[in-house]
């Protein structure tokens, strides 16, 4: 039985693909915290996760590379970070990045006006995402695809650093975040106008990346959920999601965690992810994908059947 038929629990559709719904389950931020890595373990194992994006320079990575290498089908990415988190680099290689103790800027907009108004911090940047990179082909894995931290790979100034890294280290597949806010909000009406106000900024964003990734060759999804109401994915939020996705490639992300460690609580206090963990376990939203017709899938399944350029496949 093929990767996503074992665990969606039906055959796949025979409808063309810009037609078949399928979806990626994915946890940001592995290597944060034990709790996340320990959540990421067991959603693999028991769950619907697929997919999830190494932070190399988190508090707890070697401990989510020890949890790679003893997970093989798990679908490996880099979690590209370049705010609200360490450098892989020392500080003295980052002078103009990272402060004394190696850590990046925590207010995201001053930090996109930084990266935009700064092209001369270019090689700083590329050599830390390198390092990031690198970290996880050291350890003897795979990375299968890109995104970052508040998914500043979409940025002007940056997208095209981060297509090019993609080409360069074989990495076949980059996240997209063009969110449908308007079914979010259906979903979560909460916070109307900072969720449409986001969801428009990276649906620009996204559309503009993906002429570069397409034309690279890369792989992208072509929806996402979890942006305008990140770190709030839980069973009855999903179970309503699920009906509503549309034809084609949906990656919904999350951030769980089998508990709450300082680590977590300071990055993101109101995250509920103890409630996002135990979707990912959920038997009821397995049935409704399996109702639903909805495949689940991996960036790395999608890289080895999608048409390369030069007419070639990655292989698992």
């Amino acid at each position: 039985m093929a990767y996503s038929q074992a665990i969606s629990g039906h055959m796949p559709s025979t409808d063309p693909p810009a037609f078949r719904r399928r979806v990626i389950f994915t946890a940001d931020d592995f290597g944060l915290s034990p709790l996340l890595n320990q959540a990421v373990a067991l959603a693999y194992g028991a769950g619907l996760l697929r997919c999830a994006s190494l932070m190399a320079g988190g508090p707890a990575v070697d401990q989510a590379l020890t949890l790679s290498r003893q997970l093989p089908g798990l679908c490996l990415g880099v979690h590209l970070t370049l705010i609200q988190g360490r450098a892989v680099l020392p500080p003295q290689a980052l002078p103009r990045l990272v402060d004394a103790a190696g850590r990046f800027s925590q207010n995201p907009v001053l930090t996109g006006w930084r990266y935009f108004n700064n092209p001369s911090l270019l090689p700083e940047i590329s050599r830390e995402l390198r390092a990031q990179i690198e970290t996880v082909l050291e350890a003897g894995l795979t990375p299968w695809y890109l995104n970052s931290h508040l998914n500043l790979h979409l940025h002007p100034r940056l997208a095209p650093l981060v297509v090019d890294l993609a080409r360069e280290y074989a990495i076949p597949a980059l996240r997209l975040a063009r969110e449908d806010w308007r079914t979010t909000l259906w979903l979560a009406p909460q916070g109307k106008f900072p969720k449409m106000a986001l969801g428009l900024i990276f649906t620009v964003l996204s559309r503009r990346t993906r002429s570069l990734a397409v034309a690279a060759g890369l792989v992208v999804n072509d929806h996402l959920f979890g942006l305008t109401h990140h770190g709030r994915l839980t069973e009855d939020h999903l179970l309503r999601l699920i009906p509503q996705l549309r034809p084609g490639v949906t990656e919904i992300l999350s951030h769980p965690a089998t508990g709450v460690d300082p680590v977590l609580k300071q990055a993101h206090p109101a995250y509920l992810r103890e409630g996002e963990f135990l979707a990912l376990l959920s038997p009821r939203l397995k049935e409704v994908l399996r109702a639903q017709g909805v495949e689940v899938t991996s960036y790395r399944d999608l890289a080895a059947t999608a048409p390369r350029a030069g007419g070639s496949n990655f292989s698992p």
